[in-house]
């Protein structure tokens, strides 16, 4: 069996924590999106609201914009 590699999830959320409101959106490095939902809560324990939604696996956007930001910098410093 493969072992599986930390993923990024973002978490759709309206509610509080113990600080006071949260962001609608926050990013949680999870195996799974299950276990991203465990992760948020361990996180911002006690939390009050609602999830909207499942946790969406956004790893692969991440990747493609750090590239895309990397190479927009080595434009700019061929440009400049």
């Amino acid at each position: 069996m493969q072992a599986q590699s930390a993923r990024v999830y973002q978490i759709t959320f309206c509610g509080r924590d113990k600080n006071g409101v949260l962001p609608m959106f926050l990013r949680v490095k999870a195996e799974s999106a299950q276990e991203a939902v465990k992760a948020f809560i361990k996180r911002y324990q006690p939390v009050s609201g609602w999830l909207l939604g499942d946790p969406e696996d956004i790893t692969e956007r991440i990747i493609s914009e750090k590239e895309e930001g990397k190479s927009e910098d080595a434009e700019m410093k061929k440009a400049g």
